[in-house]
C-alpha cells in the first residue's frame, strides 16, 4: 500500500481556495501564502489530472467546467473533513463561520435579533454570516450552512426542520379604514388601493390567498396601486395609510399589537404556510448548524410560552 501523499490535500485546499476567491492573490492573502505558491499548486493539481481547471487571464481567473465540477466535490468533502474533525478535537462544541440565507422580512423580525444571544451563548467561538433574500439559497454555489424557507419544499436534497407556521393577514391603518368602507369579503378588495408584493424569481405580484368552504383555498388577483419587491417596503406604505396589503404575520404583528395596523377578513384566512429551517442532506450535521437550530427551536417555544 502506499504511503498517503499529504501534499495533494494541501493542493486541494489551495485550488479550493484560489476557485472561491477567483484570484490567486486574493486566495494568497487569505491563507498567509503568496500568488505563486498558489499557481504552482493549481498547475500540479492540473498535470496530475491531465485537465485544465481554470481559464486564465492577465486580470482574472474563471473556473473552467471540468473545474467547477471537481471544486464542487472538493469543497464538499474538505467541509466534511472539517465538521469531522471539529467534532472529534471540540467536543461537539460550535465554532467556525455560521453562514445562513434568511427571507427578508423574518430574517429581520425574528431572526437577528437573536443572534448576539446566539453568539453570546457560545461565547464568540460562532461568527455569523447572514444573507437577506427572499430567492432560494444556492448551497454549493453561495457556500451557506443553512438557510430558512416559507411554504412547502419540495428539494429532496435538502433536510427539513419545521419550526412553526405563520399566517397571511390583510391589514391597514385605522386612518385609513376611517376614510373607506371596511371590507366584507375578498371580492370588496375591488374597491381599494392594495399594495402588492413582487415575487423574487418571476416578478410577477404574488396573489392574494384565502380559505374557501371545505378547506379549499381562493387566489384572488389584486389590481395593485403600489408594488413592492420587499415585505418591509409594503409594510412602510400600509403604515403611511396608502391602503390594504396582505403579509404574513411575523412582519405585523408588532404593529397589531400597538395598534398601528388593524386585520381585516380574519374569517377568511388562507391556510397557515410552514416555517422551516433546512441544509444539504450530503452535509454531516455540524455542531454550528445544530446548536443554531435548537437555539431556533429553543426561541419559538419561547415565543409560544410569552
Amino acid at each position: 500500500m502506499k504511503d498517503l501523499d499529504t501534499s495533494k490535500l494541501n493542493t486541494v485546499e489551495l485550488f479550493c481556495a484560489a476557485a472561491k476567491a477567483q484570484s490567486f492573490t486574493a486566495a494568497a492573502a487569505c491563507l498567509g501564502t503568496t500568488p505563486s505558491a498558489i499557481s504552482k499548486a493549481v498547475r500540479r493539481l492540473e498535470n496530475r489530472l491531465g485537465i485544465k481547471l481554470f481559464q486564465r487571464t492577465t486580470r482574472a481567473i474563471r473556473l473552467t467546467d471540468d473545474g467547477l465540477a471537481y471544486y464542487k466535490t472538493c469543497h464538499q468533502a474538505l467541509e466534511s473533513i472539517q465538521e469531522v474533525e471539529q467534532a472529534l478535537t471540540c467536543h461537539s462544541r460550535p465554532r467556525g463561520v455560521l453562514r445562513i440565507s434568511l427571507p427578508y422580512s423574518y430574517g429581520i423580525k425574528r431572526v437577528i435579533p437573536l443572534i448576539p444571544r446566539y453568539v453570546e451563548r457560545y461565547m464568540g467561538q460562532v461568527r455569523i454570516e447572514v444573507s437577506l433574500s427572499n430567492s432560494l439559497a444556492n448551497f454549493v454555489k453561495q457556500d451557506f450552512d443553512m438557510a430558512i424557507r416559507l411554504g412547502p419544499i419540495a428539494d429532496s436534497r435538502l433536510v427539513v426542520r419545521r419550526l412553526h407556521e405563520a399566517q397571511f393577514r390583510v391589514v391597514a391603518t385605522p386612518a385609513y379604514l376611517r376614510q373607506h368602507d371596511v371590507p366584507r369579503s375578498p371580492d370588496d378588495l375591488r374597491q381599494h388601493n392594495c399594495l402588492g408584493l413582487l415575487m423574487p424569481d418571476s416578478g410577477r405580484v404574488l396573489p392574494w390567498t384565502f380559505s374557501a368552504e371545505g378547506n379549499a383555498k381562493s387566489e384572488v388577483a389584486i389590481r395593485s396601486s403600489m408594488t413592492f419587491d420587499h415585505p418591509l417596503g409594503t409594510l412602510a406604505a400600509v403604515l403611511s395609510d396608502a391602503g390594504i396589503a396582505q403579509l404574513l404575520d411575523f412582519t405585523v404583528d408588532d404593529d397589531l399589537r400597538s395598534g398601528r395596523l388593524v386585520e381585516v377578513l380574519a374569517d377568511v384566512r388562507p391556510p397557515a404556510q410552514a416555517v422551516s429551517a433546512v441544509y444539504p442532506s450530503s452535509r454531516n450535521l455540524s455542531a454550528k448548524v445544530r446548536t443554531f437550530l435548537d437555539f431556533l427551536l429553543e426561541a419559538v417555544d419561547e415565543r409560544n410560552c410569552g
